[in-house]
């Protein structure tokens, strides 16, 4: 007989008890809200400079947040790590006297953007088509703020401070947005678009640092460890994983079918948002609270319910509202109307696994990056024998998502089989170091 904790309707009934339902439930709807706002601004942004620069210099820009976008992989990767490691030392704090050794995760960011620094540097020339050498120092000049107020906002993640995570990092947005429409309103061009972008950079690492020193948040994990590498690896084969289909379908397919599905999957993708901003608020409880078996469950459940029911959502509005997305995307997206409603039905799985990962990191499973490691290779072996077959693709990806997801969960209940009872310290009441 099922435990009635973990059934469907034993999980509804004990949450509907639960005195600590409402304040997470506000915090979380709050740390939504911001996330919204952010996202908006995000969007607003790229309209803003479409419409602003004109092609040739929209392409441009284009170009550098391309590369851009390959630094934010690495420096996601580096908050998670810092967040669990921070998390880890706040509940360590909780029962250990030991003295803590010295933070490495400055060490991280340093090393990690310098990296980065130097391999776009060295590839940017080759694979940028020519941008010009401003624009290029420009990049450059982005990318280590990029890696520092990627690990403040990690130190502020670990110790519970969710809300101040996504008040800076939707802060960034909107000012992002608001010099960009002022740069533009004065007759700049991409590279001072792009300037205003590395200042944004450079005051949002400023000022979430000083904000984590000030509250005395840090980590007691060495520079590079076996535990963070295992974090870091986690987000970015994730990030690979969910980021590769559309250069393996523009790769495989012809050029408009190719397009049709760029446009649709980032329709379906932001279904993605849901679980990612469930991270920012759950990851370091998860942390504090993963020798507790019962509560580990309960919180991976809850957290997958959510996610499978925003992808569940985006399939209801698509099949609803589908005429109206193609018409937003104007003539040569014919394609979008085919694949959107299949393509959403194929992405609820990969919701689930985005929300499972909060607990896989949390653990900083090995498995878990074995069975990540292994998807990405199907993924790319699939693809090559599936395309130029389109939907044969769609239907591969939902069924491989499903795969992983099961994976995955499997991972996690070993994990909690394995734990013992909770000795840590309480995550709902608990608020960092």
């Amino acid at each position: 007989m099922a435990d009635p904790g973990t059934a469907p309707a034993g999980l509804l009934a004990r949450l509907s008890r639960s005195p600590h339902l409402v304040r997470h439930g506000r915090a979380l709807l709050g740390v939504g809200l911001v996330s919204g706002v952010g996202v908006a601004a995000t969007a607003a942004f790229q309209f803003v400079a479409i419409r602003g620069l004109g092609p040739a210099e929209y392409a441009v820009l284009a170009s550098a947040l391309a590369l851009l976008n390959v630094a934010s992989i690495g420096s996601s990767a580096l908050r998670n790590s810092v967040a669990v490691a921070v998390a880890d030392a706040g509940a360590a704090s909780a029962t250990s006297a030991r003295p803590r050794r010295r933070d490495g995760s400055i060490t991280e960011a340093w090393v990690l953007g310098a990296v980065c620094t130097v391999g776009l540097a060295v590839a940017a020339p080759l694979a940028s088509g020519g941008l010009d050498v401003w624009v290029l120092a420009l990049v450059a000049l982005a990318v280590a703020p990029y890696f520092l107020f990627s690990r403040a906002q990690g130190l502020l993640q670990g110790g519970g401070r969710a809300k101040a995570v996504v008040l800076w990092s939707s802060g960034a947005q909107v000012a992002q947005l608001v010099l960009a429409a002022v740069v533009l309103l004065l007759g700049g061009g991409a590279t001072v678009v792009l300037a205003a972008l590395a200042f944004v950079a450079v005051a949002g690492a400023v000022g979430s640092s000083v904000q984590a020193a000030r509250e005395r948040l840090t980590t007691s994990a060495r520079p590079f460890g076996r535990d963070t590498t295992v974090v870091m690896a986690l987000t970015i084969v994730f990030a690979w994983l969910i980021s590769m289909d559309v250069v393996l379908v523009r790769a495989g397919a012809e050029p408009v079918v190719a397009g049709g599905y760029a446009a649709a999957v980032v329709v379906v993708k932001s279904t993605l948002i849901v679980p990612a901003t469930l991270s920012l608020y759950l990851l370091p409880r998860f942390v504090a609270r993963r020798g507790d078996a019962a509560m580990s469950r309960t919180g991976t459940n809850v957290t997958v319910m959510i996610a499978l029911a925003g992808g569940l959502a985006m399939v209801a509005v698509v099949a609803l509202l589908g005429d109206l997305v193609v018409s937003v995307f104007g003539g040569g997206y014919e394609t979008v109307g085919e694949v959107l409603v299949p393509l959403a039905l194929a992405w609820v799985p990969w919701a689930a696994i985005q929300a499972l990962l909060i607990r896989v990191t949390a653990t900083r499973s090995r498995t878990g990056l074995a069975v990540l490691l292994t998807a990405a290779l199907v993924q790319w072996t699939g693809a090559r024998m599936i395309l130029p077959d389109l939907m044969g693709f769609i239907v591969f990806s939902g069924v491989l998502g499903t795969v992983i997801a099961l994976a995955l969960f499997i991972v996690h209940l070993r994990a909690a089989a394995r734990a013992a009872t909770s000795e840590s310290v309480d995550p709902v009441n608990w608020r960092g170091p």
